[in-house]
């Protein structure tokens, strides 16, 4: 049920804080294609008035109206349905892109705060409050965050903006794919498949490839061993 999906976020509307900004990434693990965070801040006046984000809309009548959560547990199109229905309805939102040549050059750790704290910077309201998926912002004062552990599945903001984030990354892959197809991007997203991997020792490296990340690094440190 949505009721689930609020605890965190009605403790702060208690406490008066209304401005509650929901991030998560997409693409820490894969083995190409850029880094991406979401940002978002709901309409709670909306939301608790309806008692539901997605109302009737996109309501799901067999599994209630947990309709939002943790963004690959979606179908594609269940995503870009909701991906498109936040960008239109929430107060503000934010999407992060960092690059592979970023990402191999400061390293996955420093990516994501990078990305996390931007994607604070680039709303176009100053959030009260900040809930996460488990990972602490160095840049912001604790007191003013919450991560939660496995929070992509028990917070809204969290769940929404790893739904807006996982659209843009894979839209992002898709057009890599036409770019490079003999990787099957629009199918593994960049991940470490074993068809990926099979293709990286047939074709070797492209561009979009992230030097850094085993087994990529181990492959390239044996060529120049050669």
């Amino acid at each position: 049920m949505i009721s689930d999906l609020i605890q965190y976020e009605k403790a702060l509307l208690s406490k008066g804080i209304e401005l509650i900004a929901g991030i998560d990434e997409v693409g820490r693990g894969p083995l190409a294609g850029p880094f991406v965070a979401g940002a978002v801040v709901l309409d709670w006046s909306k939301i608790l008035r309806n008692n539901d984000i997605i109302s009737e809309i996109y309501s799901d009548r067999k599994n209630g109206y947990n309709c939002i959560k943790d963004s690959k547990k979606l179908t594609p199109n269940k995503r870009e349905k909701l991906s498109e229905f936040l960008i239109n309805s929430v107060v503000s939102y934010s999407i992060i892109e960092i690059s592979v040549e970023e990402l191999d050059d400061i390293g996955i750790s420093e990516t994501t705060q990078k990305a996390f704290y931007q994607c604070i910077e680039r709303l176009s309201v100053k959030p009260q409050h900040v809930l996460t998926d488990n990972f602490e912002i160095k840049k912001i004062v604790r007191e003013m965050q919450t991560n939660i552990s496995g929070g992509d599945n028990k917070s809204l903001s969290i769940a929404s903006a790893s739904i807006i984030a996982k659209v843009y990354r894979d839209r992002l892959m898709k057009n890599m794919d036409n770019i490079y197809p003999q990787y099957n991007f629009s199918s593994n997203k960049g991940y470490g498949t074993k068809k990926h991997l099979d293709c990286i020792k047939k074709y070797g490296i492209c561009p979009v490839h992230r030097k850094s990340f085993h087994p990529i690094s181990s492959y390239l440190h044996e060529l120049n061993c050669m």
